[in-house]
């Protein structure tokens, strides 16, 4: 071979294992997202079954047009979009008191009974 076809030879070489490389590169890193995006989409899945289960505040409920904006932004991202019930089923109700003290209530009642089942 001539210098000048040894030069480009050694070029394509170079250029080809670069190539290789990158490819490689990308790959891993491809693999790396994929792994990533799993997790935090079965962490995200798990949160969801427990917050999807649970009671909130009337205060800790989420602006309607917010909820709507963020199942938008979801499914545009293809991203699974769990579907909650209404918030008034999922608001907690106060607690009402189970006895109430009535004026003429006697505190100095020790019976083993209102002693021990207290409630």
């Amino acid at each position: 071979m001539t210098g000048q076809n040894q030069g480009f030879a050694e070029a394509v070489a170079r250029y080809r294992a670069d190539l290789a490389a990158a490819v490689t590169r990308s790959r891993r890193a491809a693999a790396e997202a994929r792994d990533q995006s799993a997790n935090f989409r079965a962490e995200n899945d798990d949160l969801a079954k427990r917050i999807g289960k649970s009671k909130v505040a009337p205060a800790e409920r989420t602006d309607e047009d917010r909820r709507a904006a963020a199942e938008e932004w979801r499914r545009a991202q293809g991203l699974p979009v769990t579907e909650f019930p209404p918030d008034a089923d999922r608001v907690v109700e106060p607690a009402e008191p189970e006895h109430a003290p009535r004026p003429d209530d006697d505190d100095d009642d020790f019976s083993q009974h209102s002693v021990l089942f207290r409630g």
